[in-house]
């Protein structure tokens, strides 16, 4: 499977992920990565960077972050499409090392992301390239 940049989170430049960047960035917005593990892996950071560093440790926070209704998002919507698809409830806390919270939350998101389910066995690859 293949996707822009493989970039299944869409994530922005912000300087906190550097593994698995392609060379060059052409994407003036998003970053772009050798493949689809590495995009998956710097999901895995981003969301560890959100509970550990930003205290952003329920479900809700990291979704409000994620997509801000500033960004023209609908945050209670977002929410609720990740509810549905993970089973998590809105005030659920995030345990970043944990394959049983991130897998489902990062699925959950990058099928909304992208509209269509994602490959589970390259989030798995994701998942084992972040725990090491």
């Amino acid at each position: 499977m293949t996707m822009k940049n493989n970039n299944p989170l869409r994530l922005r430049h912000t300087g906190d992920i550097t593994q698995g960047l392609t060379p060059q960035q052409t994407d003036p917005h998003y970053l772009q990565f050798r493949s689809l593990v590495y995009g998956y892996r710097a999901a895995f950071v981003t969301i560890r960077n959100l509970v550990w560093i930003s205290r952003r440790d329920t479900l809700e926070r990291i979704l409000t972050y994620w997509a801000p209704d500033a960004a023209g998002a609908d945050s209670q919507l977002y929410t609720a499409r990740v509810c549905a698809l993970t089973g998590f409830s809105p005030d659920d806390e995030v345990n970043p090392i944990d394959v049983c919270h991130m897998v489902p939350l990062v699925a959950a998101i990058s099928r909304i992301e992208n509209g269509r389910p994602p490959h589970v066995p390259d989030i798995m690859a994701g998942w084992r390239l972040y725990r090491g």
